[in-house]
């Protein structure tokens, strides 16, 4: 079998394995590089047009954005697929490359929502998730880092597939040619001030010792597999140790204690990353400090999570309020989802904004007879008008909206159901 025929043929039996060609919209995640451009046309051959979605994010980083976007947008239209562009705008503060990461899901997640979509597949190749394991290598990462990419994972919500992760770069880029497909090629790829482009580099120089992309991926299938076993393990010691408490998390110290274990490791990264609403997992040595200073009696803050310790020696997860976002109150909806974690219903108005309660729990004169403590209150859903409070419904103040925790933290935190 040719390259050619190998690659449609790989892909459309990757989607028949991961049975995704059930109903729903599919948003497509495409830049108007090779990988990304390669997905939109094999999608295109295998699911009808009006289930899909092309989404481009405009970073305005570089001049060619906008030839790239033009590019996609002809390609799109020749397939009778919709195209949507967002703009994202870097602020210029920390690293580069790490906030347009954030930036280009925030900006996905908005894209999805707003058409209804709820799987975004990504172009990722066999090359980058070789290069995924050689930074994390490099970095220190334990198991769950060696996994690199799952081929079908989630995020806030969002089912992520990757349907090109067994396919080289190379054999794309062949199956492109074969077509008359044109791409992009950005520079940045090749510029090594960039940690991916060392990665890169390093993985070709360590294929001279025998270290090839085989055995690199034999590897991450070996940490994936492991990974599964330790989760459950996880999962299992969570249910012992921790307690869901509305949006809040009751945490025996039993599970802070991560000098030897990994269960407890596992179980407390995921406490934090839930209770904070963070996509990822912070670093084994921000856990292991924050663990022995919450032991030692004092209250952190830790990746939009807040910790406190308890009279009973437990210690309490809160949401922290700044760590919240604001969102504008949709008139067309029954229901609205705030904070990955809150419903709420009530009487709608123009003008209304959803955000976190805040100092707005002075206008709240009964929320000591609710059963949370005023940390926790300070990050439960509000809904504003300007600055004035409408509603707070639970920290006791209806008028005429009800608010109910939609999360779970057993069953998201470990992508485990019961």
């Amino acid at each position: 079998m040719s390259v050619i025929t190998d690659v449609t043929t790989r892909f459309q039996k990757t989607l028949a394995a991961h049975a995704v060609h059930s109903e729903g919209a599919v948003g497509l995640a495409v830049s108007g590089g090779g990988d990304s451009i390669a997905l939109m046309h094999l999608a295109a051959l295998a699911i009808a047009p009006e289930r899909l979605f092309v989404f481009t994010i405009d970073h305005g980083l570089r001049p060619e954005a906008a030839a790239e976007i033009a590019l996609v947008q002809a390609q799109a239209d020749a397939l009778g697929l919709q195209h949507v562009v967002a703009k994202w705008d870097w602020d210029h503060s920390g690293n580069l490359q790490a906030a347009a990461r954030a930036g280009r899901w925030e900006a996905l997640v908005s894209l999805a929502r707003a058409h209804n979509v709820n799987t975004i597949w990504m172009g990722h190749t066999e090359d980058d998730q070789v290069e995924t394991f050689m930074l994390r290598l490099a970095r220190g990462s334990g198991v769950d880092g060696l996994t690199a990419m799952q081929m079908a994972s989630k995020r806030d919500g969002y089912a992520i597939f990757r349907p090109l992760l067994n396919i080289t770069r190379a054999d794309l880029r062949a199956w492109l040619t074969d077509h008359a497909i044109v791409w992009c090629d950005d520079p940045s790829n090749e510029d090594t001030r960039f940690d991916r482009v060392r990665a890169r580099q390093m993985a070709d120089q360590l294929g001279t010792l025998g270290l090839t992309a085989k055995r690199i991926l034999q590897t991450i299938d070996h940490m994936q597999a492991a990974q599964q076993t330790l989760q459950r393990c996880a999962y299992d010691f969570a249910h012992a140790h921790i307690r869901q408490d509305g949006a809040d998390l009751i945490v025996d110290q039993t599970v802070l204690q991560m000098t030897q274990a990994d269960a407890p490791r596992r179980a407390f990264a995921a406490a934090i990353g839930w209770t904070g609403s963070r996509g990822f997992r912070p670093r084994f040595e921000q856990l292991k400090d924050t663990a022995a200073r919450v032991l030692q009696g004092g209250t952190v803050t830790l990746g939009g999570c807040i910790l406190t310790p308890q009279k009973d020696g437990t210690v309490r997860l809160s949401r922290e309020a700044a760590a919240t976002t604001p969102m504008a109150v949709p008139l067309q909806n029954d229901d609205l989802i705030w904070d990955q974690r809150w419903r709420l219903t009530g009487p709608k108005v123009a003008g209304l904004t959803l955000k976190s309660l805040g100092d707005g729990i002075k206008f709240c004169p009964d929320w000591r007879q609710t059963d949370f403590p005023r940390m926790s209150l300070l990050a439960s859903p509000a809904v504003w008008h300007g600055t004035t409070l409408v509603s707070a419904p639970i920290a006791g103040l209806s008028n005429g909206w009800t608010g109910q925790i939609v999360a779970n933290f057993h069953s998201m935190a470990f992508a485990i159901e019961d």
